[in-house]
């Protein structure tokens, strides 16, 4: 599949879990899971993205929310919904 405008198609990592068991948030800290955010790996990017900021195997952070999803189960975002790449 090929992202079109400033679109990204993300491979997302699995769910984190500590013994089997997913970890929720704290009502305290957060609303809910959903501000914690997730992490995976872009996979393509259209022809708007800012190639100087996200390029394809680049790791991010995003946020946890309802995203459209390809055939394969990879997630389409908008390239204003990372909140980083990570640096390893």
């Amino acid at each position: 599949m090929r992202p079109l405008r400033d679109r990204i198609i993300v491979r997302p990592d699995p769910e984190r879990t500590f013994s089997g068991i997913i970890v929720q948030a704290s009502k305290g800290i957060v609303d809910s899971q959903a501000q914690l955010g997730k992490f995976g790996t872009v996979i393509s990017t259209g022809p708007d993205v800012d190639r100087d900021q996200l390029r394809p195997g680049d790791r991010i952070c995003f946020g946890e929310f309802e995203y459209p999803k390809t055939p394969s189960g990879e997630l389409v975002l908008q390239d204003k919904d990372v909140c980083g790449v990570i640096q390893e």
